[in-house]
């Protein structure tokens, strides 16, 4: 009998459960760790990760375009503080909720910049997921009344984070043509280790527990992206969009259970919304061959 699940599906399943448990420890480390001194510890342990996988492959480590790669790291460290800053400073299921509507952007931006096809439905899809953001976040000037309950700094980095990791799956979708996988994931880390002890002020030592947290988020972060590399390289757009939304329902599970964090009526209309053009946008893609990548990718 034909598996439920394609390897492609397996290997995105994985990668957003880790991702997953990940972000749950992004919201409890940052309690009293600052933001940059957990992406520097996420860096260190992802370049060793990545390293190990590339001793494996025998695969050179910087690559052949490493303009574009550092240019991809330096998009991923802006990326992956947002996504940080938004995670501790949100709700657990409010910021993934947010932070989910890459998908829609990127399929936006892949219209405008690099005109690829998005067809009426596609656009109806991408209108529906924005629909589902200014549900979740509520602003003033659309809904009347008072403020939405939610940081609008901490909302408005979360947004910008979408527009950066928009860019940065771009420049990855480039990428994948030519390089490793591994390779690809090693910039971001490298760019991380640099710029975060320049940038962070008011570094703290972390308790045992603490410490417990960041390895996590390093070992379960640095894992869930690289079998969400290996998921979009070799499967459709239609299937992986619908694994790919229950990075939502595990952060509902997560944030009501181990942090007490109940979504109102809102979060769950604008995540079904968001979770409705998303699945809508991967269907209206005509299944593609994965692309070209490089042996032991």
């Amino acid at each position: 009998m034909r598996a439920i699940l394609t390897p492609g599906m397996r290997y995105m399943l994985i990668g957003t459960f880790f991702f997953s448990v990940g972000s749950l420890l992004i919201k409890l480390a940052g309690e009293r760790v600052p933001t940059l001194e957990m992406l520097f510890i996420r860096g260190m342990v992802g370049i060793g990760f990545v390293w190990f996988i590339l001793r494996r492959t025998g695969v050179g480590m910087l690559g052949t375009r490493r303009a574009l790669l550092l240019l991809r790291g330096v998009i991923g460290f802006a990326a992956l503080f947002a996504e940080f800053y938004a995670i501790i400073h949100l709700p657990l299921a409010d910021a993934t909720v947010i932070l989910f509507t890459h998908p829609a952007v990127v399929a936006l931006l892949a219209w405008m910049v690099l005109g690829e096809r998005i067809g009426p439905r596609g656009l109806m899809a991408v209108a529906v997921s924005l629909t589902g953001v200014a549900v979740v976040c509520r602003p003033a000037f659309l809904f009347g009344g008072g403020p939405s309950s939610l940081d609008p700094l901490a909302v408005t980095v979360a947004l910008c984070g979408v527009v950066v990791t928009s860019l940065a799956i771009l420049a990855v979708r480039s990428l994948a043509r030519t390089e490793h996988p591994a390779v690809v994931m090693l910039y971001p880390p490298l760019v991380i280790t640099v710029l975060s002890p320049i940038l962070a002020s008011g570094w703290v030592w972390p308790t045992a527990l603490e410490w417990t947290y960041l390895l996590g988020i390093a070992a379960f972060m640095n894992a869930g992206q690289y079998y969400m590399t290996r998921g979009y390289a070799i499967e459709s757009a239609a299937r992986i969009s619908a694994v790919t939304c229950l990075e939502i329902v595990f952060a509902a599970f997560w944030g009501a259970s181990v942090l007490g964090e109940i979504p109102d009526g809102w979060t769950v209309a604008g995540g079904a919304l968001i979770v409705a053009g998303t699945i809508a946008l991967g269907r209206g893609d005509e299944p593609q061959p994965a692309p070209d990548t490089p042996t032991g990718a």
